[in-house]
């Protein structure tokens, strides 16, 4: 099984909240290199809070494997450790895509501040 198949029915949502937050990066970064257009603060801040509910789903991911863990030891009687790690595939992946999105996410949120603010030091905020 490969990791991203590891990851569950969880990892559509995760896919749609990354591809969300890489356009809204796409055309903040258009818009702050285009001359005389809006404001971009809260499409930068939206920024962030995609990648923090793709951290969210993570978690929530982790939760779901947990349980497909305590479900299958409870269905098999015995435990195995290929059993348990089924669950815990989904548990893991889920986490590290999560907090890896959160992490790509704070770094753009951090260079379109700083992109923002110098070009109009007054949008920063």
């Amino acid at each position: 099984m490969s990791f991203f198949e590891s990851l569950g029915f969880i990892q559509y949502p995760i896919w749609i909240v990354l591809i969300l937050m890489l356009v809204q990066i796409v055309r903040t970064t258009v818009d702050l290199v285009r001359p005389g257009a809006p404001a971009v603060g809260l499409r930068i801040h939206s920024i962030l809070i995609l990648g923090a509910l793709a951290a969210c789903l993570g978690v929530l991911g982790s939760l779901v494997g947990v349980w497909m863990a305590a479900e299958a030891i409870s269905r098999a009687g015995e435990v195995s450790p290929s059993l348990v790690w089924s669950g815990m595939q989904v548990t893991l992946g889920s986490s590290i895509v999560g907090f890896l999105i959160l992490g790509f996410a704070s770094v753009a949120w951090l260079v379109l501040q700083y992109a923002s603010g110098r070009r109009d030091p007054g949008m920063a905020r």
